[in-house]
């Protein structure tokens, strides 16, 4: 753990990221992720459903509606791809048919005790992975998968998004003939292994490539955005608007915030 100038830190994956420290939405919105959020020390306020509510932890549902009305910098919050496994087994574990679930009890500080009672942030991807899999293992959100070893024509396959992609923009019958799989195979066991379907693992690909592009300061958003595949900053700011309810430039371009890039 490090104690660092910014006081927020964003890590970034596929499928997933995890915000530790003060945030504010200035606006109600929702968005296409499950967000789980928590104060190590206190209380908030949020509003949903035209009510405000006051808690310590809550559950919330993708694209259900709300607002963090105040913020600490002692808050952990996690968005979790919807579409995701993590987020289906969590979502039905917990949320059932609601859209919002207030955190308390034995669980609650379960996950409170997760995080560094000192505010220090994670100093690397590996100590934030193994916080994501604590709080997730916690809520029931642990992948039936975990531990399987990956197939190596799936590896070969991220590998080659992860080099490739951005620069020529392959379709899936292409990638589905360097894997050696059909295309319905291919679909069908990346969702398995990795947890969440090739299509949104390369929207979220995109969407975290301008983010690290934009937090490093050489580019400006609207080149971060040409360079991740999107046609515009426009285009850029309202998909990650419509996915995490938050914009590169009010998380990832800022002083008081250190973007982690722990993308695989």
């Amino acid at each position: 753990m490090q104690t660092t100038n910014a006081k927020n830190h964003v890590y970034l994956w596929g499928g997933h990221f995890m915000y530790l420290g003060r945030f504010e939405d200035n606006v109600e919105h929702s968005h296409h992720a499950l967000q789980i959020l928590f104060d190590r020390n206190g209380r908030f306020q949020m509003r949903s459903e035209g009510s405000t509510i006051e808690c310590k932890g809550a559950i919330i549902g993708a694209d259900c509606a709300h607002q963090l009305l105040n913020s600490s910098d002692s808050q952990t919050h996690l968005w979790i791809d919807k579409e995701s496994t993590v987020a289906k087994m969590i979502s039905r574990q917990h949320l059932k048919d609601a859209e919002l679930k207030i955190l308390d009890g034995p669980l609650l500080k379960r996950l409170q005790a997760s995080t560094d009672a000192s505010g220090n942030c994670p100093d690397s991807c590996e100590q934030a992975a193994a916080l994501y899999d604590t709080i997730v293992s916690e809520l029931g959100g642990s992948s039936e998968y975990a531990g399987e070893p990956i197939d190596p024509r799936i590896v070969a396959t991220i590998k080659l998004l992860r080099e490739q992609y951005l620069s020529q923009k392959l379709g899936i019958a292409a990638i589905a003939r360097h894997a050696c799989l059909s295309e319905s195979r291919l679909i069908h066991l990346f969702t398995k292994q990795v947890g969440i379907p090739l299509r949104r693992y390369v929207l979220w690909m995109r969407l975290l490539t301008a983010f690290r592009m934009a937090a490093q300061g050489e580019q400006s958003l609207t080149e971060a955005a040409h360079n991740a595949g999107f046609s515009d900053s426009a285009h850029l700011s309202r998909t990650s608007r419509a996915m995490l309810g938050v914009t590169p430039s009010g998380c990832a371009n800022s002083q008081f915030v250190q973007v982690h890039s722990c993308f695989a």
